[in-house]
């Protein structure tokens, strides 16, 4: 269903659920829809058929499943959403904690949308910006996840993210999406019907001589204001004031959910993964969806709360130093713990403070956070080495051969590192890492690191099926899979923030799946799960779909929706 202003072609004027007519041409934003259903419509499924069997369920859902056109009921999976949804690395340890939930991705990346598909995820390939949360088959989301690009705020970026002018704009913008979409409480709302007061009981320049002007009349009353704006023109305004349209797509995360509590789903709980330096860098609009999420001029949730945590603390064998916003409709959420919001604004923007001798003018408070831990042990520090079943004294070479500087001895540029820590944030020209033993000069490694390599130093399972569709004869996508695979979300961090608001406790399961993933439990040298096992140095080669066998009945399965090339997946003997 596509995201398009209500046209109408009545003249006469638009009323309220009283009947009473709007004055002045206005017309509530919201959704033309006719209020067919499949429990009381559908006739083919009244005699018992699937609605996945059904042309009118599937059309009516599209591009959702077609079960959704059907009432939720109680004692069904949880229904949700999952925007900028990649290939499925929130979902995957979402899935650690609470696999019975029935989830739909969203995601424009064709390869990244075909590898979530062939995880076995359902996924919409599609522009977020052209689809309509306010679609009929929503109305029962439970749950909400996102994960905006970062392109625009990452430090390998051009930071046009940083701009501070373009975000107190955009700020300003997210700051009116409580009105736009319905949710603003004010304490008169006669001037939608002709009335003299503005919307906090003054009265409106010009109607002093209205019969109401100084008294409580007929029209006068409070409550919430109908939505002004539809997501398409929201959209459009948040993008006119940045010069990088990837930015304005942070507004999706209040767009999304507003607009499904508007068409009345019940929606009780948002995460947000984001790059640290939203909250480092650009602090004003984690401010802008926290207000909007607790004031009471917005949604007025129980609890949003912002913080940064890293991967490697949770189990992953790399640093991935990631924004995590919780928020939930009715109470706290589990691992809820208060702190010095004060000592904790200090330490989040020393680098501020330094330059600048104050705080940031916009910040989100951060009082609040969730602690998965619980006083437990940390799970095992796991290294490369150890994750890759590598010699601990072996060397990675990240930027190939390099020139020695004369006063050091040493290679100049960076870019090694020893194989006996926690690695580095991988990053898609990981691709072409070498490994060597510390023996061999640098550059000089032979050991090649392979795709499903990457993906476990990131905390994906080895026989992942990241998949990539050709753009032309003979690519195999090796780079676009390592991106992927930089981009995605740590199911490590997935499992802990999802099980502060949905599922069972992460701690026990993400033990199990770290110790299965590292085979923490054959290594033979080296402290507390750290040990190395021998490896045959060899990697791992990457195979077209249809060169081994195993491999066929995935294609023929996860096919994409649209006619497509053939696929290359990472396939693991």
């Amino acid at each position: 269903m596509a995201d398009t202003p209500v046209h109408n072609e009545s003249t006469s004027p638009a009323t309220d659920e009283e009947g009473r007519p709007y004055a002045n041409g206005f017309r509530p934003a919201t959704l033309d829809w006719d209020g067919w259903t499949c429990d009381t419509d559908c006739i083919v499924c009244g005699t018992g058929t699937a609605c996945a069997d059904c042309q009118e369920c599937t059309a009516f859902a599209a591009p959702y499943p077609p079960r959704w056109a059907k009432d939720w009921q109680e004692g069904e999976p949880e229904r949700g959403v999952e925007i900028f949804g990649g290939p499925g690395g929130m979902s995957t340890g979402r899935g650690l904690v609470d696999d019975g939930g029935d989830w739909v991705l969203i995601e424009w990346n064709r390869d990244a949308a075909a590898t979530a598909r062939a995880a076995g995820h359902w996924v919409v390939q599609a522009d977020v910006r052209t689809l309509d949360p306010r679609h009929p088959a929503l109305r029962y989301t439970h749950r909400f996840h996102g994960s905006p690009p970062c392109q625009t705020l990452s430090d390998a970026g051009k930071r046009a993210g940083w701009n501070s002018d373009e975000i107190a704009e955009l700020q300003s913008i997210m700051w009116q999406a409580g009105e736009a979409f319905g949710f603003l409480d004010v304490d008169d709302l006669c001037s939608l019907y002709g009335g003299p007061h503005h919307y906090f009981g003054d009265v409106i320049d010009g109607m002093e001589d209205h019969p109401d002007a100084d008294s409580y009349g007929e029209l006068c009353g409070g409550g919430h204001l109908p939505p002004c704006m539809t997501p398409a023109a929201f959209r459009e305004w948040a993008a006119s004031v940045v010069s990088d349209e990837r930015t304005a797509l942070m507004a999706e995360m209040l767009i999304w959910p507003m607009c499904l509590v508007q068409i009345g789903a019940p929606l009780v709980s948002i995460t947000m993964e984001q790059s640290a330096n939203l909250l480092k860098q650009t602090p004003a609009l984690a401010e802008a969806i926290q207000s909007e999420i607790t004031s009471v001029e917005g949604f007025g949730w129980a609890w949003c709360s912002w913080q940064i945590a890293d991967a490697a603390h949770y189990g992953a064998a790399t640093h991935r130093e990631r924004a995590w916003m919780v928020a939930t409709r009715y109470d706290k959420p589990r691992y809820a713990e208060h702190g010095n919001g004060e000592t904790a604004a200090r330490e989040m923007w020393a680098h501020v403070l330094t330059k600048t001798g104050k705080l940031p003018d916009w910040t989100p408070e951060l009082s609040s956070r969730i602690e998965p831990y619980q006083g437990r042990p940390a799970l095992p520090t796991v290294t490369v080495a150890a994750a890759l079943n590598l010699p601990e004294d072996w060397w990675a070479d990240t930027r190939g051969k390099r020139k020695v500087d004369p006063a050091t001895g040493k290679a100049m540029g960076g870019g090694s590192f020893r194989l006996n820590t926690v690695g580095q944030c991988v990053t898609a020209p990981w691709y072409g890492v070498k490994f060597r033993p510390a023996s061999v000069p640098q550059g000089e490694g032979k050991a090649a690191v392979s795709l499903p390599d990457l993906g476990v130093l990131v905390g994906f399972r080895r026989d992942y099926p990241w998949t990539y569709i050709p753009a032309r004869v003979g690519a195999k996508g090796t780079r676009n899979i390592a991106q992927m695979i930089a981009d995605a979300v740590s199911p490590f961090m997935g499992a802990a923030v999802s099980a502060a608001v949905q599922g069972e406790d992460w701690y026990a399961p993400v033990t199990a799946y770290q110790a299965k993933l590292y085979q923490l439990g054959a290594h033979k040298h080296g402290v507390t799960a750290r040990g190395t096992v021998a490896r045959n140095t060899q990697a791992e080669q990457m195979y077209l779909f249809g060169e081994a066998d195993d491999t066929k009945l995935l294609r023929k399965l996860f096919a994409p929706r649209t006619p497509a090339s053939p696929a290359t997946t990472v396939h693991v003997a």
